[in-house]
């Protein structure tokens, strides 16, 4: 009897595609100037979905990973709206459920504009309040005119920005007058514009790919969404890496700096990934982190650590900070400041003092005091007492805000830093 070979069932390997959803992000860029940057940066990146909008036809060139929204035709019979924000706003307002339409089903919606001109100062805010109703987190990043274009294209630029900070969750804000900190007198136009893009596609890339790759500690997009979350609130991108015996001090000099940025920002949500091959060593990682914290240890941190085969010897940096603009101002002093005046007859013939407030000198609070009052001496807080009491304060919300788990490192770090 010949026994039959019964071939082996495989051993199947359980598959998770699908368990986990799939983070959209879409990238929008409105007018011409933005078109340009987003069909840059749609050759790099491959993973999001890219929209070009505009009124003008002439701008919309052929690209598989652009699609084009063309919109207007009646107002403007495919041309641009000559910097006419009024004109490119009622435009759009006719289009506005195709506006909605494109977030639908988006989980992050990146917005760049080149603020100034009509299209991308009269549309931008209808997109913006698009994915806001969609309940997308949405980034924007915009470019303000040079100084040569004038004081007019400025003010619609700044007008339009004002019109935006409600309906967006964080913004980056460019200057192009801060292009020239990067270039010099010789620099072509053309490579210097290509300068300012690669660094965003640079940021934005390695944002987006700690987002879909899982890490050593994983950066998700609840994690971005945690850090985006609010209204209004300025953010800054940057990434940097190095390589050789001198890299963690290269990273340490750049990954806080950004020469495109015109803004000090208070840090209120930080969110840094360190990415690098198997040699990735802890002392690294500390240092790098101790640094990072420095901008405000009491900020909500978020960090991941990530291996990538191709960085070998290299190590990258991506951080994202959220919070407002720094007050560069601060008070000297809590105490009223208050001088004597020429003797004053009072009705009854008795001499009295009257108490006026001293010249306003800065930093210095003052208050001007009734003669009921002359007797009274008003209580204020000193500085010290101020100081204490934000103090307090800030340690409340840390005890409200348990659900956060700073890394040991960061917080030995804090307390060295305080």
């Amino acid at each position: 009897m010949v026994m039959k070979k019964t071939k082996r069932s495989a051993v199947r390997k359980p598959s998770f595609e699908g368990i986990y959803p799939k983070t959209r992000i879409r990238v929008v860029g409105i007018g011409g100037g933005a078109g340009s940057i987003v069909s840059e940066i749609a050759k790099s990146l491959k993973r999001c979905s890219f929209i070009v909008v505009d009124t003008d036809i002439r701008s919309f060139k052929k690209s598989k990973n652009v699609k084009p929204f063309y919109f207007g035709q009646n107002l403007t019979q495919g041309l641009g709206t000559g910097m006419n924000p009024d004109l490119a706003k009622e435009a759009i307002q006719k289009e506005k459920d195709k506006v909605t339409k494109l977030f639908k089903d988006q989980d992050i919606s990146i917005l760049i504009s080149c603020l100034g001109g009509g299209v991308g100062s009269g549309a931008t805010p209808v997109f913006s309040e698009a994915a806001q109703q969609s309940k997308n987190i949405t980034l924007g990043i915009f470019t303000l005119p040079f100084r040569f274009e004038g004081e007019k294209k400025y003010k619609i630029a700044v007008n339009s920005l004002k019109l935006l900070k409600d309906s967006l969750n964080a913004s980056i804000t460019i200057p192009n007058e801060r292009i020239f900190k990067i270039i010099n007198d010789k620099t072509p136009i053309a490579e210097a514009l290509s300068i300012v893009n690669k660094g965003l596609i640079k940021s934005l890339e390695s944002l987006i790919e700690i987002i879909y790759n899982p890490g050593l500690i994983n950066i998700d997009f609840a994690d971005i969404r945690t850090v985006l979350k609010g209204k209004g609130k300025l953010a800054f991108l940057n990434t940097f890496e190095a390589d050789g015996k001198n890299k963690i001090e290269e990273i340490i000099k750049n990954i806080l700096r950004n020469p495109l940025y015109n803004y000090n920002l208070a840090a209120e949500k930080i969110l840094f990934n360190i990415s690098g091959g198997s040699n990735l060593l802890m002392s690294e990682v500390e240092k790098i982190g101790i640094v990072i914290a420095e901008l405000n240890p009491r900020a909500k941190i978020i960090f991941g650590i990530s291996k990538n085969s191709k960085h070998k010897n290299k190590i990258q940096v991506t951080l994202l900070v959220t919070g407002d603009e720094k007050k560069l101002q601060k008070i000297k002093t809590g105490r009223a400041i208050l001088i004597k005046k020429k003797n004053v007859q009072s009705p009854k013939g008795k001499k009295k003092i009257a108490l006026v407030p001293a010249k306003k000198k800065k930093g210095i609070i003052q208050k001007t005091v009734s003669k009921k009052e002359t007797k009274k001496q008003e209580i204020r807080r000193s500085a010290l007492e101020i100081k204490k009491a934000e103090e307090l304060e800030e340690s409340k919300k840390l005890v409200e805000e348990n659900e956060w788990e700073i890394p040991a490192f960061l917080r030995r770090s804090s307390k060295k830093l305080t």
